[in-house]
């Protein structure tokens, strides 16, 4: 395990206890589908938590539940010390695939957000050309969803998440759908945001990588039911510089990898 260098204040956003979803079938009882049990999981400020675990272990019921889509059956979860309950502005989600408004271009897409919250045109004009330059599409902004790239729709989904100055960033492996190339480049995105203005971030992914070169804390989840395993405390993302290079090739990068997959698949196996 690597210890955080990180050395910051830590204020507490978000909090669970013994937090469980039963998903209730048709034939009663026995044709019940328990998805998590008993996690407890605290978020500070200013964390990058990264979740990883085998498919079908609750990673994207829990991240449903934390965004107020879906009422866990059991436990409780609090935000800024009151329940969570329906989703909030303090809580912008990005999904795997973008869920962009067709018709609308990509301002309009970005934009949608903020309109909604009835804030002010010219606050709004500020927010759009500070992120569409940040994700690089300022050239794009008059264009379709449906004219662009798969990792350029994602960029915008991400540019209308955290246009809305959210507490946290909820995102259901974001990047999974992407060729390598573009994934990286994502990743370098997401990076540079999070270092840029420390918005808390939630990521779950499949890749043990992308976990080490983004996260902060690296949460491991066993089979369905889902449980929190062990966590991990890194700091390989603020080492590097402009390059996931810098850092995944270390010696310990290397061992704490090695670990994660070993407890994945003991995980797994149970």
């Amino acid at each position: 395990m690597a210890d955080s260098k990180i050395e910051t204040k830590k204020k507490m956003l978000m909090s669970m206890s013994s937090l469980g979803l039963v998903y209730s079938g048709k034939g009663g009882k026995e044709q019940n589908t328990t998805a998590l049990e008993q996690v407890d999981l605290t978020i500070y400020e200013g964390d990058f938590i990264c979740v990883l675990g085998p498919s079908g272990c609750g990673k994207s019921t829990l991240l449903n539940i934390m965004a107020g889509l879906m009422e866990a059956t059991s436990g409780t979860i609090e935000m800024d010390g009151e329940p969570v309950k329906g989703v909030d502005a303090k809580r912008a989600v990005v999904f795997q695939t973008p869920t962009l408004y067709p018709w609308m271009d990509v301002y309009s897409n970005i934009a949608f957000g903020p309109k909604v919250r009835k804030v002010e045109n010219e606050v709004i004009e500020q927010r759009i050309d500070k992120y569409l330059k940040l994700i690089g599409l300022e050239e794009f902004a008059h264009v379709k969803p449906y004219e662009l790239s798969g990792g350029m729709r994602q960029r915008v989904a991400l540019a209308r998440a955290i246009v809305n100055d959210p507490k946290m960033i909820l995102l259901d492996e974001p990047f999974g759908a992407l060729d390598a190339f573009t994934r990286n480049s994502m990743q370098d995105l997401i990076r540079k945001i999070w270092k840029k203005d420390r918005t808390t971030i939630f990521l779950i992914t499949h890749d043990v990588d992308e976990a080490l070169t983004l996260g902060t804390r690296i949460i491991t989840m066993s089979a369905r039911p889902g449980r929190v395993l062990k966590e991990f405390d890194v700091d390989f993302t603020l080492r590097m510089n402009d390059s996931q290079e810098d850092a995944r090739y270390s010696p310990e990068y290397i061992e704490l990898r090695k670990e994660i997959l070993k407890l994945i698949g003991l995980g797994q196996e149970k």
